[in-house]
């Protein structure tokens, strides 16, 4: 049975509108949408959210954005007016009308749509024909004019060979084989003995030599005094592991993917086990490591478990491996400049995290609910910071020796 979704909330600029909806659980994956210009539905069963507008938004300059369990849709108003209720205040009869005509309409069009992609796909399909049939014929012509030139070379150049050959034959035999004129030359050839020559020796076999290391998780080498303290620390680990939710060695062949160790950090994250988010995307990273995503939710879920200075390396790795910079990754870059600014604040260096945080906002500007707090708080504790690091560099010389020269 479908949940109405009633949480939710809405605020408004003079050329937008932006609608606010939390959702448990919802993705971009999971999630369907329905918009037209008076109408927006969001569904992830079981919960479901529609609307009937106040006024006519413009659906093609409007986006949505997900973010942990939230919807964030940025709509376009068509008239620069002031709404004063989200949604249309009717009767429910009227209503159920006026959704109905809306429901007709968008299936109209998508009709309309699909009818005239079908008319471009079969005229550029023709058009394509037409464009290869002449490119053969063009191939063709060429090919015959060539063969057509090839043909009357080799003819002229036989007719040619025919005549000298005859000239040579008549020459030939007009000449007495057997004159006396010239006197008979002898030849004595002598029968010189071959010289000797040592086979050379055949070249020696090769073999290639296998070295087995045995696998081991410590970078030291193995002794014997150190064994059972290491197998114990190693025993503790996983047992650290498998408390947080995550270890590699219970995990099947076809778990051991990058793609599945991203869906299960998330899972984590949502249930808060950030410890066990860390181990999914560290073993994730070492199946793929320049998969940008998994550093970039790694160094949030270090900032979770205030390992600040973890979640600047993986926020710097980040923005390194989302390289050239596009429109398809910059949702990306700005979570990673957030997060890195984020994690210089709590290191006491909010100097440092104030431009970090302008980029992310200028990366995504639609975000400025989430960062403009982040980069106001920034840059309120920024100068008190950078008095503190200036102080500590100072050299306190009030008890210094004194030193007598003479």
């Amino acid at each position: 049975m479908p949940i109405i979704v009633k949480d939710f909330s809405w605020w408004q600029t003079e050329c937008k509108l932006f609608v606010q909806i939390q959702i448990p659980h919802i993705s971009q994956k999971n999630a369907d949408i329905l918009t037209s210009n008076k109408y927006l539905k969001i569904s992830c069963l079981p919960h479901i959210f529609e609307a009937i507008l106040w006024d006519e938004i413009n659906e093609e300059c409007s986006k949505c954005t997900f973010d942990n369990g939230c919807v964030l849709f940025e709509l376009q108003k068509k008239n620069s007016v002031h709404w004063e209720n989200l949604t249309l205040k009717k009767s429910k009869e009227e209503l159920k009308k006026l959704k109905c005509e809306i429901l007709n309409n968008i299936i109209k069009e998508r009709h309309n749509k699909s009818q005239q992609k079908a008319e471009r796909d079969r005229l550029a399909v023709k058009e394509q024909i037409n464009f290869e049939n002449k490119e053969h014929q063009l191939i063709q012509s060429i090919r015959d004019a060539e063969k057509e030139k090839v043909l009357k070379e080799l003819s002229t150049w036989k007719s040619k060979t025919e005549i000298i050959y005859d000239k040579k034959t008549n020459e030939k035999n007009n000449k007495d084989i057997f004159s006396t004129d010239q006197p008979i030359k002898i030849y004595e050839i002598e029968n010189t003995p071959t010289e000797y020559i040592d086979q050379l020796p055949s070249p020696r076999t090769f073999k290639a030599i296998e070295i087995n290391f045995t696998p081991r998780h410590f970078t030291t080498p193995s002794r014997e005094s150190t064994k059972a303290d290491e197998q114990e620390w190693l025993q503790k680990q996983t047992a650290a592991r498998r408390a947080a939710g995550f270890v590699e060695e219970d995990l099947r062949p076809e778990e051991h993917d990058p793609e599945w160790c991203l869906q299960k950090g998330n899972t984590f994250m949502t249930e808060l086990n950030y410890i066990g988010a860390v181990s999914a995307y560290s073993h994730g990273i070492k199946l793929s490591p320049k998969m940008a995503i998994l550093y970039l939710n790694r160094s949030k879920a270090h900032i979770q478990i205030k390992n600040y200075h973890k979640a600047v390396e993986d926020a710097t790795t980040a923005l390194e491996l989302m390289v050239p910079a596009v429109e398809g990754n910059v949702g990306w870059r700005a979570e990673a400049y957030y997060n890195r600014g984020r994690a210089l604040v709590e290191l006491n260096t909010a100097h440092l995290a104030v431009d970090e945080l302008r980029s992310a906002l200028t990366l995504a500007p639609a975000r400025a609910n989430v960062y403009g707090p982040e980069l106001q708080r920034a840059m309120d504790l920024a100068p008190a910071h950078e008095r503190e690091l200036s102080k500590s560099r100072e050299l306190d010389l009030s008890n210094a020796p004194t030193v007598w020269c003479k």
